[in-house]
C-alpha cells in the first residue's frame, strides 16, 4: 500500500484531471462540505446560499491553483532534478 504523496496528489489535480471535473469536484466538495451542515442548522434557503457560496469559492480556488500556484509547482519541481 502507498502513503500518502502530496505532491502526487497536486500532480494529479492539475495534471491528471481535466478542467471541467476539477471544477465540478471542487464544487461539490465546497457545497458538501458547507452546505449540508448549514442545511441541519438553519435550513434548506441557507444551504442554497452558503453552499453555492463555498461551492464557487472552492472552484475559483482551483482556477488560482492551475492559474498561478501549478505553473510555479512544476517549474520548481523541474529546478529540483
Amino acid at each position: 500500500m502507498s502513503q500518502f504523496n502530496l505532491s502526487a496528489l497536486l500532480e494529479f489535480i492539475g495534471h491528471d484531471l481535466s478542467p471541467v471535473r476539477a471544477v465540478i469536484l471542487f464544487f461539490v466538495i465546497g457545497y458538501v462540505v458547507v452546505g449540508l451542515p448549514v442545511h441541519f442548522r438553519q435550513g434548506a434557503a441557507s444551504r442554497d446560499v452558503w453552499g453555492t457560496a463555498a461551492g464557487v469559492t472552492m472552484a475559483a480556488l482551483y482556477a488560482a491553483f492551475i492559474a498561478g500556484v501549478y505553473p510555479w509547482l512544476h517549474h520548481v519541481s523541474g529546478l529540483a532534478r
